[in-house]
Order: C-alpha cells, then sequence, then structure tokens
C-alpha cells in the first residue's frame, strides 16, 4: 500500500536584514531620547546671579483691583442739535465761553425749507383772513335782524296806538266801522309781524353765536399753525438750550448740517465725572457702588462706580464713576488719569510681585532658591491679580525667595544654579 500522507518539515520565516534595521534604529532613538530626558533633568543650569531678579513671598492684605484709563467729562453734559438742516449763514458766538440759556449760538440757511414754510404761512393767512370775513358777515347779518326787528316793534307800537284811539272813536260812532276794521286787521298784522320777526331773530341769534363759535375756533387753530411755522422759521437760529459753558463748537460758514446733527457741547456745570474703558474680561466683576481711586497732586482721591455701561465695542465696555467728596479744584476736562478700580475687599493672603517670571511660566510655576545657591521649579497654583500682587493659593510659603525675572532661557531645568554677583 501506498502511504496517503507525510508529515511535512515547517521551516521558520526568517525577518529581513532591512526589518532588523528599523527595529534597531526604532530602539536606538528611544534609549537616546530617554538618556536625553534623564540628562536633562539631571543637568543644572548656571546663571549669573546678577542677571536675575528674586523677590519675596508675604502676607499682607490683598485686594483684587484692575487699572483702568479715564477721561474726566462733565457730569451733566447737553448736546445742542440742529432742529432743521441747512448750512451756516452766520455765527453769534465763539467756543469754551459760558453762554446763557437761550443764547444764539448760529443761523442756518436752507431756502427751499424756507421757502415752504412761506407758502404753508400765505396758505394759513388767507384762509384765516376769509374766515374772519364770514365772521363780519354773520355779525352784520345779525344787526341788520335786530334792526329789523326794531322796527317792526316800533311800527307796532303806532299801529297800536292808533288802534286804541279808533276803538275809542268807534265806540262814539265817530268813524266808521270800515275804518275801525282796517285799523284793527292792521293792528294784528303787525302783532303777528313782530312776533314772527322776534322768533326768527332769536333762532338767527343762536345759530350764528354756534357758527361763530366755530369759526372763533378754526381761527384758533390756523394761528396755533401759522406760530408753529414760525417757530420752524426761527428753528433755522440755533440757540443755547441751557445755560453753562460752550464747547466742542466749531463751525465754518458754507458748512452743512443735517437735522438734529450736533453742533456744540454745554457743561452745565454741575460737577465732573470719569469715564473709563474696561477690558470684557472683568464685565461680569463691575458693578455699580464700587470703590476706586485715583492719585491727583500727590493726593488719592477716592470714587466709585455709579454707571456700568454692557455694551461690549472692541473687546471694552465703558463705565462712569463719579467723585465720592468733592472734585479736586485744578481738575480739568479731557484730562486723562489712571484709576485703580477695587473688585473685592481686602483679605489676608499669600501674595508674589508681579514681574515677567509670569510670561515665562503661565503663572504654573516659580524657581523657588534654596540655601545651597541654587533654585529648583515649584509648581503652585495663582488666584486672583492686582496691578502688583498674584494671589497664592497653592505651593508656596511666606518668606519664599524665588526668581522675578524672565524664565525664558532656563525654562526646560528643573534645577538652576546661582552663580555669586561677585
Amino acid at each position: 500500500m501506498k502511504q496517503i500522507g507525510m508529515d511535512k518539515k515547517i521551516e521558520k520565516k526568517k525577518w529581513s536584514q532591512k526589518k532588523l534595521y528599523y527595529i534597531a534604529g526604532a530602539a536606538f532613538f528611544i534609549l537616546v531620547s530617554f538618556f536625553v530626558l534623564k540628562t536633562l533633568n539631571r543637568k543644572i543650569y548656571k546663571v549669573d546671579g546678577a542677571k536675575i531678579s528674586v523677590k519675596e513671598v508675604i502676607e499682607g492684605d490683598f485686594q483684587d483691583m484692575i487699572l483702568i484709563d479715564g477721561d474726566i467729562e462733565p457730569i451733566n453734559l447737553v448736546l445742542v442739535n440742529t432742529l432743521e438742516g441747512g448750512t451756516v449763514d452766520e455765527i453769534f458766538i465763539e467756543d469754551g465761553i459760558m453762554i446763557e440759556k437761550g443764547t444764539p449760538l448760529l443761523r442756518l440757511s436752507n431756502p427751499a425749507v424756507t421757502l415752504g414754510y412761506m407758502n404753508q404761512e400765505t396758505a394759513i393767512i388767507e384762509q384765516i383772513n376769509n374766515l374772519r370775513n364770514l365772521r363780519l358777515s354773520l355779525e352784520k347779518e345779525q344787526r341788520n335782524l335786530a334792526e329789523t326787528l326794531i322796527d317792526s316793534e316800533n311800527k307796532l307800537a303806532e299801529v297800536e296806538r292808533s288802534f286804541k284811539v279808533d276803538s275809542v272813536l268807534f265806540s262814539k260812532d265817530v268813524i266808521a266801522r270800515n275804518d275801525f276794521v282796517d285799523m284793527k286787521e292792521s293792528y294784528k298784522y303787525q302783532q303777528k309781524k313782530r312776533d314772527f320777526m322776534n322768533k326768527n331773530v332769536r333762532k338767527s341769534e343762536v345759530d350764528n353765536k354756534i357758527q361763530i363759535q366755530q369759526i372763533n375756533q378754526s381761527i384758533g387753530m390756523m394761528q396755533r399753525n401759522l406760530n408753529l411755522i414760525h417757530d420752524n422759521i426761527e428753528k433755522m437760529l440755533v440757540r443755547a438750550p441751557v445755560s453753562g459753558m460752550l464747547s466742542s463748537f466749531d463751525p465754518v460758514i458754507g458748512e452743512s448740517y443735517m437735522r438734529n446733527q450736533t453742533v456744540a457741547k454745554i457743561d452745565v456745570q454741575a460737577g465732573f465725572k470719569i469715564k473709563g474703558q474696561v477690558d470684557e474680561y472683568y464685565l461680569s466683576s463691575v458693578k455699580p457702588g464700587q470703590l476706586a481711586r485715583f492719585s491727583f497732586d500727590g493726593n488719592l482721591i477716592e470714587l466709585k462706580v455709579k454707571k456700568v455701561l454692557p455694551e461690549v465695542v472692541n473687546r471694552r465696555f465703558e463705565v462712569e464713576l463719579i467723585f465720592v467728596d468733592k472734585a479736586p479744584k485744578d481738575i480739568t476736562i479731557g484730562q486723562s488719569v489712571q484709576v485703580r478700580l477695587e473688585l473685592s475687599k481686602a483679605q489676608k493672603s499669600l501674595m508674589i510681585p508681579r514681574g515677567s517670571y509670569f510670561q515665562s511660566s503661565g503663572g504654573q510655576y516659580v524657581y523657588v532658591l534654596r540655601d545651597n545657591g541654587e533654585a529648583s521649579k515649584r509648581y503652585i497654583k495663582l488666584g486672583s491679580q492686582n496691578p502688583s500682587y498674584y494671589q497664592v493659593l497653592e505651593g508656596l510659603s511666606e518668606g519664599d525667595k524665588f526668581i522675578s525675572s524672565s524664565y525664558d532661557d532656563f525654562k526646560n531645568y528643573e534645577t538652576i544654579k546661582i552663580k555669586s554677583k561677585n
């Protein structure tokens, strides 16, 4: 019989020489990297003591505050705007002086607007004259009716006297019956005529009175419209709305202004405020009532936040601060000051002075000095900050000394050897 199957020899695959080179190279790179890192960790960077700055960790009253650049402004500033558009025709006053309410500042010229007002004025005056003529006509009619009534009453009185005489004569058979009857009929006619005229005059008097009242109301309304037109024409003359110090007033003859365009500002001399710009980062931290200070002529002047304007423009928002006490005598509008705004009350805390080390380490670590002339990297945790200090939350103790100058040259080293300044 034939052997159906037989065992096969399994050959082991050998790695190629190229693959072995790759593996060896990778292992060598890992080994070298590990060696370099260990060497760097053990390596000490030497720095000249004269080229570094050293500060000390202190404990004191820490207060979270920020610096604000502000400008002195009047606390009550009134804008002077044009009421009509036009070109400057006359200038009556100069900038920078005290003025009274109603003082003319400038006159604008706008022929199209003026012509429109004049046409309206002419039309209204014509309507007023027509209504006045109608009123005169009604009044004349009323007088004529009254005169007619008087004539009728006089005629009735004459006929009445004649009738009484004829009645006596007829009773004595002095006059004929026909003459008496004619006189009696004439008397009755004059009575009816007088009664009719009296009723007609009274009704006409009531009707004319109502109509004249309506005419007077219409004339009054048109007169008010005429006054408004006169006021609109007067709007071409720009006047001071309040008394105070005139500023930002620099018009030029022939210069054009639109309606409601600002031509000047008036400081009503009610005091001063400071308007400052704050980074949007602090928008949720700045509140009305917070205190602030700035130095002026060697004195510390106290302020408080009056208003926070939350609209952010170019990553900044505005605050208005007012003086707690009276403003310094020599302070002037437009003057720039640097204000320290207090965001919190003072509290006991560890603090380290600000320095260029922060830009190098991001506030994550500092190099703390040891007694052997070395400084070692120590990781820390900082809290709030103010223009002078950072608040220390973890990693440092009072009295620790650290390098406060830049770490850019040695930030990859764990230990720094400080060479003597001598």
